[in-house]
């Protein structure tokens, strides 16, 4: 036998221990924009010609949005391609606390612990050194950014560390204060990126490039040119110091820890029964803490929660975290609504006519009037309300969607709100992605106001106490847009806009899909009408206070002449009454539905008998 090891099949032997290192070898990646359009992008053909990982590009400066953001993040990801976002800076036009704003509302969606998402990037190149908005120096305007962007994905339990982008020679722009920080290193020369290093040979004139360290780096743009499988044309191309376990470890978000294969579910059910949350997990020995409103839940360690049987209070969002030896993945929200049948509180008041649409917030994000139920996002939750429970902004990640249309001029928006101070420098009420009504506006001493995209912000020149309930109603007609508070005509203005009902508690951005201007605080009893309300409408709702409207039909009075029962009946204005009978409250009788535009009907019943009969009303 050792008569057929000749030297030709130990040279075969040699070799393949030689490309057996190739599996420890740096992965490579991409970084990208709308420079490198999608449909040119074959996202499977890279992963299977080994792009490991990749960037792409979300932001640019305080309003700016990457066209072909989403596709690449979702397309990425898809493929198996571990995807970061990352945000071009200009520090010179902005503050780091405005831009970290726009770059998280849009990168929060694809920044999570999913073993998928790769660690965001900040841009620092071009005309970056001219200036640093609000800072003392460019890394202190960095540190600004990154810091509020650790603490942006805090709030939603994602921990990450961001990576700077810069070029060789400009890092010497940089102090050691950023060094805590990740790098991807601009250097492009003829070496092998696989075994060389972007320090390599550098004609820079100053040593101090070497911020992080002599010779540390964790990511390399060694080229700009040249194609790859899946994109024929000139790409960034980059590669990570370190093996692919390493680029997991400390890179992707959840890499090496759990993965989630089925996010928990949202519910709505009713009060006394019975619901549970569930969530669908791959890896080893894994440990579960489910959690209420981010605050973890006693006793609930295994992969359901179950709950049974609710109320109001059991209302909110539901969420996981889930960890073993390698790390901690935490799940998307899964939000409970209960949903309560509607009672009158004694000196509830009768509704407007106009009536368009209400959340009343107690326990569901439903339209107690129209069909535009919310769908909750980030850390919401319900809170304490005026009256009984309200919506709660948390001013990070949480806001609503309701993809109603803008409501032209007249119409008029009656809410309460408990405002808290935003983070940012902006928070917004109601927007559609081309206006917005704001609780904070723009630079405005947090003062209240409306803003039109692309044209102005207009400030009332007030603002709504911190940490108190305060009513609001602005009202809008084609002359102009007053503000109400606390039934009192406070202030008027002459620009005229729709009323934007598809974003509540955030201002999201058509032209760049940015979602930002996080409001921070409880709203209650938010009522739309389609008309303009008068002072004594407005001022009726106001005083109602913690009674509220009248959201249930109800019988106000029977009186009975002979065998004529007149009825007296109330509800919630512009819907229907279904009113039926029963002599026995077994057997019961439709006798119709009836229009009720303001809220109050009166009925005669002359069919025989009604001293003996039963009634019982319903509205839609």
């Amino acid at each position: 036998m050792f008569t057929r090891f000749s030297a030709r099949p130990l040279a075969a032997f040699i070799f393949l221990l030689s490309s057996g290192f190739l599996f420890a070898q740096r992965p490579l990646g991409v970084d990208v924009s709308s420079f490198q359009t999608d449909t040119a992008m074959d996202w499977p053909s890279m992963k299977s010609g080994g792009i490991t990982f990749a960037w792409a590009k979300a932001t640019e400066g305080g309003s700016t949005g990457d066209s072909q953001y989403t596709a690449h993040m979702a397309n990425g990801k898809a493929a198996g391609i571990y995807m970061g976002s990352y945000h071009y800076a200009h520090p010179e036009l902005n503050s780091a606390a405005t831009e970290a704003s726009h770059f998280w509302g849009r990168a929060a969606t694809y920044t999570l612990n999913d073993g998928h998402s790769l660690n965001p990037m900040l841009d620092i190149e071009g005309n970056a050194f001219s200036g640093n908005v609000g800072a003392s120096s460019v890394s202190d305007w960095i540190n600004q950014w990154c810091t509020a962007i650790e603490q942006d994905a805090a709030g939603q339990n994602v921990t990450l560390k961001p990576a700077i982008y810069i070029s060789e020679c400009n890092a010497n722009h940089l102090d050691t204060t950023v060094s805590q920080l990740g790098s991807d290193i601009a250097h492009y020369d003829a070496n092998d990126p696989l075994t060389s290093s972007p320090w390599t040979g550098t004609g820079c004139n100053s040593s101090a490039y070497e911020v992080w360290g002599s010779g540390v780096w964790n990511f390399w743009q060694y080229s700009s040119t040249g194609g790859i499988t899946g994109y024929a044309n000139n790409i960034d191309k980059d590669v990570f110091n370190g093996t692919l376990a390493t680029l997991q470890t400390t890179q992707v978000l959840g890499g090496g820890g759990p993965q989630i294969t089925n996010q928990p579910d949202s519910v709505v059910a009713a009060p006394g029964t019975n619901v549970s949350f569930t969530v669908g997990c791959i890896g080893s020995s894994l440990h579960f803490q489910w959690r209420f409103n981010t605050t973890n839940i006693a006793g609930a360690t295994a992969s359901s929660y179950a709950l049974s049987p609710i109320d109001i209070t059991n209302a909110g969002n539901y969420s996981v975290v889930i960890n073993n030896s390698a790390g901690t993945t935490t799940s998307a929200f899964g939000y409970l609504s209960v949903a309560v049948p509607p009672t009158n509180a004694p000196g509830a008041v009768i509704a407007p006519t106009g009536l368009v649409d209400f959340w009343d917030g107690q326990a569901d994000t439903a339209d107690s009037f129209g069909t535009n139920t919310a769908t909750a996002n980030g850390n919401f939750f319900y809170a304490p309300g005026r009256p009984g429970l309200g919506f709660h902004f948390d001013g990070t990640s949480a806001y609503l969607t309701t993809a109603a249309n803008s409501l032209p001029v007249p119409w008029t928006l009656a809410l309460w709100v408990n405002r808290q101070n935003a983070a940012g420098a902006s928070a917004s009420l109601l927007s559609d992605g081309t206006n917005a009504v704001k609780m904070e506006q723009f630079n405005a001493s947090r003062q209240l106001g409306i803003t039109k995209f692309g044209v102005g912000d207009y400030t009332f020149g007030v603002g709504a106490p911190a940490g108190s309930w305060t009513h609001l109603t602005f009202v809008g007609t084609s002359t102009g847009t007053s503000l109400y508070i606390n039934g009192a005509l406070q202030s008027s203005l002459t620009n005229s806009q729709p009323l934007p009902r598809a974003y509540m508690g955030v201002t999201h951005i058509t032209s760049t899909g940015a979602i930002l201007d996080y409001m921070s605080g409880n709203v209650d009893e938010v009522l739309v009408f389609n008309r303009a309300l008068s002072a004594t409408e407005i001022s009726s709702i106001y005083n109602a206070g913690t009674a509220g409207l009248v959201r249930a039909p109800e019988l106000t009075s029977i009186t009975v002449s002979g065998h004529t029962a007149q009825l007296n009946m109330r509800g919630l204005t512009g819907k229907t009454f279904t009113i039926f009978r029963s002599p026995d409250l077994t057997n019961w009788t439709n006798l119709g539905r009836l229009s009720a535009p303001s809220g109050t009907l009166q009925y005669f019943d002359s069919t025989g008998g009604a001293p003996q009969f039963t009634y019982e009303l319903t509205q839609p």
